[in-house]
């Protein structure tokens, strides 16, 4: 009878409801700076969460530049790039004074 008391007790607590209220003054929008992320499919490499013009360097593992492309736009961008299978690349993506370092291995 102890044991169903506690139970019951324990499950009252855990779940408490909580009144939350809002008001317009509240809510504030805050945009959300995507993640840059990149990709290589297809022998073309992908750049995702980066916007407007810029410099794109692809470095080997070891800090060899492989190659360096000034893009306009950045949005959409998609390069043809032949890269070995199974190495490890860094990216670095330089737009609006932010640097943006990446790594990507190639399949």
């Amino acid at each position: 009878m102890i044991k169903k008391l506690f139970l019951i007790a324990l499950i009252s607590l855990s779940f408490t409801p909580v009144n939350a209220t809002t008001t317009s003054s509240s809510l504030l929008f805050t945009p959300i700076q995507q993640t840059p992320k990149a990709a290589y499919q297809d022998q073309h490499l992908l750049l995702f969460g980066v916007e407007g013009p810029g410099v794109v360097e692809i470095y080997s593992i070891i800090g060899n530049k492989i190659k360096e492309i000034k893009v306009q736009e950045l949005a959409n961008f998609k390069s043809y790039l032949e890269l070995d299978s199974g190495n490890m690349y860094i990216i670095r993506v330089t737009v609006s004074n932010q640097v943006h370092t990446l790594k990507l291995v190639a399949h």
